[in-house]
Parts: C-alpha cells; sequence; structure tokens
C-alpha cells in the first residue's frame, strides 16, 4: 500500500516498547499503516507521497496532556498582566496598579498565577489592598492552581456577596475575619463567578481565544488533552462541549478533547448519559466524570490524615473533605455501575485514602468493571495505600511539574518534615506496581509537556535547584515518555485508538526537536515540535 505521507527519521519512540528504531513513519488518510525500519519504508513511497525527513528528530506518538483545563486556561491567560513569580501581595498590587494606569479603559481586571507558597511571607492578602488601587475597576487576582482568588470590594459587591448573605456554611467558600468581614479571599466555588464571567463571553471570541490556545499545544507535540472539570455541579458543564464541537464543526479544533464533566452530588446521571451519548465519536468525547475528594494542601483545604502543623489555633485541624465517606463511596458506586469512570481530585493523604476506599467499595458492589478509574495529583500517600492502586486498579494521574510549585518554606511548615519528605511521590507509583499518566493541569504550570519531563526525571525546579523532597522519586526518560503517551490514552480508554505508533492506530504523531532520551535532561528545557499531526493533519510545523 502506499502511503500519502512518510515521515523518515533515525530516531522513532512508538510507545509499544523502550527500543528506539531508525526508519520511517507511512501514514493512509488518517491512519498509520506501517512504522517500518530503513530497509522497508521506502516500499510505502510512491510519486505522490510526501516524504519528510527528520534524521536525528525524535518521531514519537501525539503527546497527550491527560488533565487540564481548556477553557480556563485560554480564558484566564489572554491578558497582558501575569503575576507567576511574584513573591509578595505588595508585588501584585504594585503590578495591578501599573497595568491599570497603562491601560485606563480597563473595566474589569481579572489576572492570574500568584502562588501563596512561593510568597516570602505565607499570609493571605485581603481586599483593602485591592480597594486601595481601585472601589470602582472589579479587581480578580486568582491563584495558578486556580483554588484562590484574591478580589476587591468591588468584586464582592459585583458577585452579590456581602457579610449577610455569607452565612457560616459558606464561609468555606468566601471568608470572613474574626469580626464577621469579608476578607476578599475566594475558595473554589467561591470563585466561579469569574470563571463563568470569562465563559459567557461572546462565542466568537471564545472560540477565537480557544483556537489560540490550542495551537500553543500542538507546537509542543499535543494532539489530545483531557479537559477536567473544575465545577462540583454537572448542570454548570456544557458550554466547554459545545464550544469544542462547534470548532470541530467549523475545521477549527486541532487537538482531540476528552472532556471529564463533573460527578456533581446528588447522584443523578441523567445529564452525564445525555451527554455520553452526544458527545461519543469525533474529535470532542466524554469518557468519564470528575469528582472532587478535597482542596489543596498550600490553601489548607488538602484533606491530610493527621493535623496541619502550622494551625496552633486549631491544633486538630486536617481539613474538610467534599464528601463524607459513605457519601463518596455511594456515589462511585452508582457511576461505576452506570459505566462512568471517574477520577477524583486528591491532593492530602487522608482525601487520597477516602478515594481508594470508594474504588473498593464499587469493587465490592459491582465486581471488576474494567473502567478506567483515578485519582488526580495524589501529593501525599501513605506506605500501606501504595499497593492499594494496583490492587484496585486505580490510575495515578501525576503533574510532576507540581513538584517546584511547592516551596521547602510553607511545606515544611503545613506539613512537617517527615510529610514534607515525602511529598510529590512518583517513582513510589511505579514501584508499587500502579498506571500512572503524566499531564501537566494546565494552567497551574505552562503546558510545556518538557518541562514537566525534566521535573519528572530529575526532581529539580527549572532553575536545576533540588527543592527539598525525597530526590530518589525521579523516573527515567522512558516511564515519562509512556506516561505522557499511552498512559495517557489508556486512562481515558482509547489506547486501543492512539497513544502509540502502530497500523491501524490514529495518525495522531509529534516530532520533536531532538533525540530527549539519550540526552542529557537539561535539553529538555529547549525541546518542543517541529511537526505535529493530528488525525493524519499537519496541524503544526515549524520549518526553521
Amino acid at each position: 500500500m502506499i502511503a500519502d505521507k512518510v515521515l523518515k527519521s533515525n530516531v522513532i519512540y512508538t510507545g509499544v516498547s523502550n527500543e528506539i528504531i531508525s526508519g520511517g513513519v507511512a501514514v493512509s488518510g488518517n491512519r498509520i499503516i506501517a512504522v517500518a525500519g530503513d530497509d522497508e519504508i521506502d516500499g510505502y513511497i510512491g510519486k505522490d507521497t510526501e516524504v519528510y525527513e527528520y534524521r536525528d528528530k525524535l518521531i514519537m506518538p501525539g503527546i497527550i496532556d491527560n488533565h487540564v483545563h481548556v477553557t480556563m486556561g485560554a480564558m484566564m491567560h489572554d491578558n497582558d498582566l501575569s503575576l507567576e513569580g511574584t513573591k509578595s501581595a505588595e508585588e501584585c498590587a504594585a503590578m495591578v496598579k501599573d497595568y491599570l494606569e497603562k491601560n485606563p479603559e480597563t473595566s474589569l481586571l481579572v489576572a492570574s498565577g500568584w502562588m501563596v507558597s512561593a510568597w516570602d511571607n505565607n499570609e493571605l492578602p485581603r481586599k483593602e489592598m485591592l480597594d486601595e488601587i481601585s472601589t470602582e475597576i472589579p479587581i480578580c487576582l486568582s491563584t495558578a492552581d486556580g483554588w484562590l482568588c484574591w478580589v476587591n470590594s468591588r468584586a464582592l459587591e459585583m458577585f452579590g456577596y456581602t457579610k449577610e448573605s455569607i452565612t457560616k456554611e459558606k464561609e468555606i467558600y468566601v471568608r470572613k475575619d474574626e469580626n464577621g468581614e469579608l476578607t476578599g479571599m475566594l475558595y473554589h466555588m467561591g470563585s466561579d463567578p469569574v470563571f463563568f464571567m470569562l465563559l459567557n463571553i461572546d462565542k466568537t471570541q471564545a472560540k477565537k481565544l480557544i483556537k489560540h490556545s490550542l495551537g500553543i499545544y500542538s507546537s509542543f507535540g499535543i494532539t489530545a488533552a483531557g479537559d477536567v472539570s473544575n465545577e462540583l455541579e454537572i448542570e454548570k458543564e456544557p458550554k466547554g462541549f459545545e464550544l469544542y464541537r462547534e470548532m470541530e464543526q467549523a475545521g477549527d479544533l486541532d487537538v482531540r478533547m476528552y472532556v471529564y464533566p463533573s460527578i456533581g452530588k446528588t447522584g443523578d446521571f441523567s445529564r452525564a448519559k445525555e451527554l455520553m451519548e452526544e458527545y461519543s465519536d469525533g474529535y470532542v468525547i466524554m469518557p468519564g466524570l470528575k469528582a472532587y475528594g478535597d482542596g489543596v494542601i498550600d490553601a489548607h483545604t488538602g484533606v491530610l490524615n493527621a493535623p496541619y502543623n502550622d494551625k496552633p489555633e486549631d491544633p486538630e485541624f486536617n481539613a474538610t473533605p467534599i464528601f463524607t465517606q459513605e457519601a463518596l463511596s455511594d456515589i462511585i458506586t452508582k457511576a461505576n455501575a452506570e459505566g462512568y469512570p471517574v477520577r477524583i481530585h486528591c491532593t492530602g493523604d487522608g482525601s487520597t485514602r477516602m478515594a481508594l476506599n470508594a474504588f473498593e467499595a464499587s469493587i465490592k458492589a459491582n465486581g471488576r468493571h474494567g473502567l478506567r478509574n483515578g485519582i488526580e495529583h495524589v501529593e501525599l500517600v501513605e506506605d500501606e495505600d501504595y499497593p492499594r492502586f494496583a490492587e484496585l486498579d486505580v490510575m495515578a494521574n501525576k503533574q510532576p511539574a507540581h513538584y517546584y510549585l511547592c516551596t521547602e518554606k510553607f511545606m515544611l511548615d503545613a506539613l512537617g518534615e517527615r510529610r514534607w519528605f515525602r511529598s510529590q511521590p512518583l517513582k513510589s507509583f511505579y514501584d508499587a506496581g500502579a498506571k500512572v499518566s503524566l499531564s501537566t493541569d494546565f494552567p497551574i504550570v505552562e503546558i510545556d509537556p518538557f518541562h514537566n519531563m525534566y521535573v519528572a526525571v530529575t526532581r529539580l525546579d527549572l532553575e536545576g535547584n533540588e527543592i527539598g523532597a525525597d530526590i530518589n522519586e525521579k523516573i527515567d526518560i522512558f516511564d515519562a515518555l509512556h506516561g505522557y503517551t499511552y498512559m495517557g490514552a489508556y486512562g481515558m480508554g482509547v489506547e486501543d485508538k492512539t497513544g502509540s505508533l502502530e497500523p491501524g492506530k490514529l495518525a495522531d504523531i509529534a516530532v520533536i526537536n531532538g533525540r530527549i532520551f539519550d540526552e542529557e535532561p537539561e535539553k529538555l528545557l529547549d525541546r518542543k515540535a517541529v511537526l505535529t499531526m493530528m488525525d493524519g493533519r499537519i496541524v503544526y510545523e515549524d520549518r526553521q
């Protein structure tokens, strides 16, 4: 059979094994028809075949980032103000003030990137500092991980938040001080109005921003993304599905979208059923549901088995889980019984154990169903819980670059020396026989998969510094590549279609500007795609 396109290289990683071959990949239509050595690949070349010669550039399966927040990333990063790398609230405020002075037409300011764990002073800021800048323009400053949002009084007013409207049970999301005054700090669902405001901009503009953002994915060789929900209610979900499908129909979607809406809290899966039936093929697919088990450790909302170290006013404080154990086990069991795999956000060792207990309860009730259940982040795990991932067939979906967000000063105070040293594990999952996928959680960190791989194989920050937790948790480059390709596909239940270079699979292919597998790890920081093919179409090419 003669191919439409043949990609040749001395360095081909198929994802089927760790063997590196010299030869080529032959593509016809949207399928791979052959992966062959140098002595065979020319047999697929005809007079009309397009041949691409890459020599020492790596050909590999298209990269799969199976945990991102696509619309949030596209919207939150479409401005000229990034707070990433700031060292204090005062520095953030100064940048906001400078931006507004230079952009007097601004009627709403939304920016992101700060992390209190990276600040010299880990005390959360208040609305008054932003009120000094403006009481007329709503100011909303999200953390890089999206879990906290620092706002001024005008934003609180616009969202309808008052000290009277925020009852005791709502204070977990909209914080008050000891005098009952709103602090201007919103946690998780408390900041929903910010994201809804961004998502409800004109559809045409939203799709333009998403297309631009996905173009950056393609420049790193990413051909598929797992877009996981930020919500606790499934009713708030359809916007992303609609946008992606309309983009696909218009020929503007160059990344496969595997969208996980919220599991909700009621156990009513009627909306999930509608979405799964509507989005079961093409470039936009719903593979399962997303749940939350807790918040994040750096906001003291990650649920721990033992108390936080830095809460002397409440020495028994270990954070409140989103679900009780009974409720979590019940909703996971019901979801699995109806055929929905579930991925649960858990950062603390307490919530991780609760999630494992829930999956165990599901197996006892439903039997071994083969669904691709998983736990996201798993930043702290007790020794006895590692083997349970393999025993229960639960994936660990890890984001290695989160490691460098967790500064020693903050995490050591919060967790104590033993737990800090054991935090952000990676190799321990492999040692325990767990299935592991890698991803970024963009926009929490940048979408660059090679920066993520660098952290995974070195356990260093991007400047090459040790961070303080166990450096022996690093993995090798082949595990990193496997976690970003086949295991990403496996986690979403599409490993029979993509995730490796094999005849019959979809032609999702990346060509990288280096060899990767036998280079110094530092070279990963400069790696990107020179060509990205999705569904047999070249969606990105760097001709330089």
